[in-house]
């Protein structure tokens, strides 16, 4: 049986606007206990970036003074690198390895969000069920 992303991958609320403050994405962040926002456009829902603890960590050491003022469209990553939910996980690992990120927003056939697929499941789930 051929293992799909729409298999592993978990339901995505917390997103931004690229118009939203840096310091609204952090404090969502926050609340929420998590290491990522998806930017999606206001008016369609469209997926056109990703905001990250990389990002922040990144960004802030190059702009300090001005850095929580910013919007997110000047710090998000952008373009993001997406998935359908049909597409094969080794080829969703095989993205995450060659572009180095640990999740991969999964989208449908327009572009808007359905979900994300975390490195730390697929993880889980394979490698901790063996070793156990």
């Amino acid at each position: 049986m051929v293992e799909l992303v729409k298999d592993y991958m978990i339901n995505k609320k917390e997103i931004v606007t690229p118009e939203d403050s840096v310091i609204s994405a952090i404090e969502l962040m926050i609340e929420n206990d998590i290491g990522s926002v998806i930017v999606v456009e206001e008016d369609n829902d469209t997926v056109v970036g990703i905001f990250t603890e990389r990002d922040i960590l990144r960004r802030f050491m190059t702009s300090r003074s001005k850095f929580i003022h910013l919007k997110i469209s000047e710090v998000m990553t952008k373009p993001v690198h997406t998935v359908k939910p049909d597409t094969k996980l080794s080829d969703a690992v095989k993205m995450m390895r060659q572009y180095d990120v640990a999740r991969l927003p999964v989208v449908d056939e327009e572009n808007h969000l359905l979900g994300i697929l975390f490195w730390k499941d697929i993880f889980d789930n394979f490698c901790c069920d063996k070793i156990e």
